[in-house]
């Protein structure tokens, strides 16, 4: 029966691995820094007091530490190979969450460019619609990171094909999210800077990333079945969460038409009521698919 103190040291020897992720986590800020010249955060967060920055830079870093996290999670036991494991993973997963940024505003937040939308215009709307893509795309890289792979070649190719897959799913995603809401949601979050419709679509980035971290965790080297099963599970959360919206109108909230609250109205409580649902069915739904695929 271990004793406190094993528990202690136990931890303790954790503690170098804790210190490399951090370094990371400081790297990736840094790396943030170099690819938006436009923005500064120093100036933006005290001088402008700017929130839709502070949504912005908060779902970056957010999406940041879920990406690293997932890399922690496949420590194996030699000490050598687990710091440069995840030194390699850590550094993949700045460029991954990176290029879904650059991803998202060429194909899903088409037409909104951040330094327009966020410092220009503090357009808080289009700051959660980010964050919420941020922290999807870190979920994401948090299931891909989580397996292991015999060869480096083969892990590479691993890393690159299910974040791949995952980044097709979120553009699928938002396709069908467009139809359900009943409103334009690019014209009422960019034209309109309405925030609700800006956090119930974060919150609805943010349940994908939830279900397709969990149709990836520890997903092998075994290409085609591993797809396969986060195409199934993607489509499937996809659904739930259109019948989630549904339901939420029809039965949780009747008196109200959330679609008219959130576009019209602006009505940030329906937005926060509409993404908590979005992320709860997602809790729900991913617990029950990483439960029976570990």
């Amino acid at each position: 029966m271990p004793t406190v103190l094993d528990s202690f040291m136990a931890v303790l020897a954790l503690f170098p691995y804790f210190l490399e992720a951090l370094a990371i986590l400081f790297i990736g800020k840094f790396a943030f820094d170099l690819t938006t010249p436009g923005i500064k955060d120093d100036r933006e967060l005290s001088e402008s007091r700017n929130p839709a920055f502070g949504v912005f830079w908060a779902g970056y870093m957010g999406g940041l530490a879920l990406a690293i996290a997932g890399a922690l999670g496949s420590l194996g036991p030699s000490i050598l190979d687990n710091v440069v494991d995840l030194a390699t993973s850590g550094l993949a997963a700045i460029v991954l969450l990176r290029l879904s940024m650059a991803l998202g505003q060429w194909a899903v937040l088409k037409g909104f460019n951040v330094s327009k939308e966020i410092v220009e215009d503090r357009n808080l709307g289009a700051g959660f619609a980010f964050a919420g893509l941020f922290l999807s795309s870190g979920l994401v890289i948090a299931g891909v990171m989580s397996g292991r792979s015999d060869t480096w070649a083969t892990m590479a190719l691993d890393i690159l094909v299910y974040w791949a897959a995952g980044q097709a799913l979120l553009g699928g995603a938002w396709l069908v999210y467009r139809l359900f809401t009943g409103y334009n949601v690019h014209l009422t979050i960019g034209e309109g800077n309405n925030a609700a419709a800006g956090l119930s679509l974060g919150g609805f980035f943010v349940a994908m990333g939830v279900i397709l971290k969990a149709a990836l965790t520890n997903a092998g080297s075994e290409l085609g079945p591993e797809l396969l099963i986060t195409l199934v599970v993607g489509v499937v959360g996809i659904l739930l969460l259109a019948l989630a919206r549904l339901l939420t109108t029809l039965v949780l909230l009747p008196r109200i038409k959330l679609a008219d609250e959130v576009s019209r109205q602006g009505n940030l409580a329906a937005g926060a009521v509409s993404a908590t649902v979005y992320i709860a069915v997602a809790l729900l739904l991913g617990s029950l698919v990483a439960s029976q695929l570990m």
